[in-house]
């Protein structure tokens, strides 16, 4: 056992520093101690987290880690990759690069991808920010020497690696069985001076994002720097792989009208489809018409394809006053079909302690149980299906724990208060009582018992 030791400093890493300017914002990064117990980093803001495991570091080792969202412009190196491809995550960096273990960690990334079975995924990362981006896989193209496993959800894209790095996650529109058309969720948030000249014209900026937890808080640092405010935010836009462009249609009523000539601005599809994770957006030009108006209004809708009433995202302000900071980040709501159920919730359903619910012992044992194969297949392969992780068994197959591996990735998978309750009730349907007593042992009884 360690004794009493001064929490080693993080070791400088060029990719921090550059991107924090040597201050780490606290929204955007955030730092531990790694020890053989394991560790499990979050970025709340942006739905963000890394869980090293335990037993990932021998005994009697510890390393400095760090997780964090890389956002500088300078950093977003294009992947090298077609036209019509789109990032659909953000770029995240986790290190020092060359910290070593001996397990894979579980990286969760937000993603804004529509309609799931109409997408390619690929997972890029790099070292560095002058090593130039390397394809780790493409979701359906795995073979055995693949270095990562990456699990889609509805809202989020799980990583299994053993390399630190930055990553990013991209997509394109499937072609595998027939064209399809992908889809992504973006956000506008319309933005302007923290003062209002009583005078003189006022410039609005648009900007349009990614739909992904934090992408308020993105907008907001970008105004910060030049001195203005995030104004409003906009409904869920929908955008597709169809080569159409983006509408951005604003009107004025009460004391301002738009002093271009049009109010309607257009955006090339690749300048939104291939905006490489910036900070995209347009301007607009307001002047003053009347004074001591009290019925002032500004109207934003945006669409591919303005003469369909269908698709279109609105956002409207009453005033310049900054918007009040969104209090979650959670996702949009989509009724399109997914292609496994997380059950990651929300609010007070979440477990907000860092600890992990299964310690090394308990894992363990439940490895005795689950790793052997049965004749009933009610073995680590029916735990995988049944946590809807099983699209490429080979890689829990080639590890020397399958059942270890899964619940690793549960663990990140599943921060939900009722998440134990659930695995022991998926081990009771796998007709394993020996898994079921394991887990009750451990499960903590109800807060009204």
């Amino acid at each position: 056992m360690i004794g009493n030791q001064a929490t080693p400093a993080i070791r400088p890493t060029t990719l921090v520093e550059e991107t924090t300017g040597g201050t780490f914002r606290g929204t955007d990064v955030t730092q531990t101690t790694l020890t053989p117990a394991g560790a499990l980093l979050k970025l709340t803001t942006y739905s963000t987290a890394l869980l090293i495991p335990e037993g990932a570091i021998p005994k009697n080792q510890r390393h400095s880690v760090v997780l964090s969202i890389v956002r500088d412009d300078k950093h977003h190196m294009p992947v090298p990759t077609g036209p019509r491809t789109t990032y659909l995550s953000p770029v995240v960096f986790c290190g020092p690069v060359d910290t070593k273990v001996n397990k894979p960690f579980v990286m969760q990334l937000p993603h804004c991808a529509e309609n799931l079975s109409n997408w390619s995924y690929s997972l890029y990362s790099a070292p560095d920010n002058v090593t130039p981006w390397s394809k780790v896989v493409t979701i359906g193209e795995e073979t055995i020497n693949t270095p990562a496993l990456v699990q889609i959800d509805k809202r989020y894209a799980y990583v299994l690696t053993e390399s630190f790095g930055k990553y990013v996650l991209v997509g394109e529109s499937a072609t595998d069985l027939q064209e399809r058309v992908a889809c992504k969720k973006l956000r506008l948030f319309i933005c302007g001076p923290s003062t209002v000249p009583e005078f003189s014209d006022v410039s609005l900026r648009v900007y349009i994002v990614e739909d992904n937890p934090g992408a308020e808080e993105r907008c907001r640092q970008c105004e910060q720097e030049i001195g203005g405010l995030v104004l409003g935010r906009s409904s869920v836009l929908y955008f597709s792989d169809i080569g159409q462009g983006l509408c951005i249609d604003m009107q004025c009523v009460g004391g301002w009208r738009t002093k271009c000539a049009s109010e309607r601005q257009t955006i090339p599809f690749s300048h939104v489809w291939n905006s490489n994770g910036t900070a995209l957006h347009c301007s607009f030009t307001l002047c003053r018409t009347e004074h001591d108006k009290c019925d002032f209004k500004i109207e934003v809708q945006a669409s591919q394809d303005p003469t369909m009433e269908t698709g279109v995202a609105t956002l409207s302000i009453s005033s310049f006053a900054p918007m009040a900071r969104d209090g979650h980040c959670q996702h949009s709501s989509s009724s399109f079909e997914t292609m496994t159920i997380c059950s990651v919730g929300s609010g007070s359903n979440v477990l907000s302690t860092d600890r992990f619910r299964l310690s090394k012992d308990v894992k363990r044992k439940l490895c005795r149980c689950l790793d052997p194969p049965t004749q009933k297949r009610n073995d680590w392969r029916m735990l995988a299906a049944h946590l809807n992780v099983d699209r490429y068994l080979t890689y829990f197959a080639t590890r020397p724990s399958p059942t270890d591996q899964i619940l690793d990735l549960w663990e990140c998978r599943n921060r939900d208060l009722n998440a134990l309750q659930q695995l022991i009730e998926i081990c009771r349907t796998m007709e394993r009582p020996d898994a079921v007593a394991i887990l009750e042992q451990i499960q903590q009884p109800a807060p009204w018992l």
